[in-house]
């Protein structure tokens, strides 16, 4: 079966986290990564950290094989430096139509005010590769890449085959709703669809093996570019907390990120796009009071009522998920199951 992650905000949500917890807590042959480096996941194991631009979060188990799928683009560069860093060459597998962002991409993106001022890149390259492949230009696949050739396999016939010896899959997803081009705050969004539907078809996969699909959210909104964000903090002493305690600052473009109150419509918005049956909770401990509680029931009121107001809302929103996760550190295993 496969289960999937998908964020619920404007990204920075901690999908990579909870990709993590439940690749390292579960039974996954396959983590499968798709999307681009403008978005990294972060992961901290026995207080060491790892930021990943392509390789899948849920590498720390040494069982799951990890996957780019043919809706995936990374940098060569990027991508052999942390095939090294997480030691996973023996087991990481890449699509032979995965893109490769070449420097003039990269170059023609920075180059370009429109990407960079107006609508926030980060300046990877991503959304002119993205360009370039709509517009049939000449673009670099995996497979015609040298250095990446113990890596290609054909990934929609691997994770299907999978799916028919009753394997599971985990498939993470990157940035979150209001950044989908699709469903987002255009113009401020990224280059591709954000949600559980483009996360199946830039992996190979149908909808019909779907067991969970889980929508991250955060007590508040981050955003690290221009764009709409309802309650906007301003102090800075107030920001100062979630850019040092909360660790809010851009894991690829290195910015400090924008803080806003929690946003219920888009909330409900992407339980509803993206089916979401389980939610998780991330950042609980931005709570006074619930750093290192190991219990639901020892988290502070104004924590749990939190919690109860999500599922309150989401009674209406079909397929009325509950909260399966909390989130209530940095580390890997920092989460209670519900």
């Amino acid at each position: 079966m496969i289960d999937i992650v998908s964020g619920g905000q404007a990204g920075d949500e901690g999908k990579g986290k909870i990709s993590a917890y439940l690749s390292y807590k579960g039974n996954y042959s396959y983590c499968v990564r798709v999307g681009g480096p403008n978005a990294g996941h972060t992961v901290i194991k026995d207080g060491k950290k790892y930021t990943l631009k392509n390789i899948p979060s849920g590498f720390l188990n040494p069982k799951t094989k990890l996957v780019l799928g043919p809706g995936a683009y990374t940098k060569l560069e990027w991508f052999m430096a942390e095939v090294e860093a997480t030691g996973v060459r023996d087991r990481i597998i890449v699509d032979p139509f995965a893109v490769l962002i070449n420097d003039a991409q990269t170059s023609a993106e920075k180059e370009n005010a429109h990407f960079m001022q107006s609508i926030g890149s980060v300046g990877t390259g991503l959304g002119q590769a993205v360009r370039d492949r709509i517009e049939r230009r000449q673009i670099t696949f995996a497979k015609d890449e040298p250095l990446l050739k113990e890596y290609i396999r054909e990934v929609p016939e691997l994770l299907n085959k999978a799916l028919g010896k009753n394997e599971d899959i985990l498939l993470e997803g990157t940035q979150g709703i209001k950044l989908s081009l699709l469903h987002g705050e255009y113009p401020f969004v990224t280059s591709r669809d954000t949600t559980a539907c483009t996360f199946l078809a830039e992996a190979g996969l149908g909808p019909k093996a779907v067991r969970d699909v889980y929508v991250i959210f955060k007590p508040y909104v981050s955003r690290v570019g221009p764009g709409p964000l309802k309650g906007e903090i301003t102090e800075e002493e107030d920001l100062e907390v979630y850019h040092t305690k909360g660790g809010e600052v851009g894991s690829v473009s290195k910015r400090l990120r924008r803080i806003g109150d929690f946003e219920p419509y888009y909330a409900k918005r992407a339980i509803a796009i993206n089916n979401g049956n389980k939610i998780a909770i991330t950042h609980i401990d931005m709570f006074k009071g619930n750093d290192n509680v190991k219990k639901f029931e020892d988290l502070t009121d104004e924590a749990k009522n939190f919690i109860f107001n999500i599922e309150d809302m989401m009674k209406d929103v079909y397929p009325f998920p509950k909260v399966a996760l909390i989130s209530h550190g940095a580390e890997l295993e920092d989460v209670i199951v519900r």
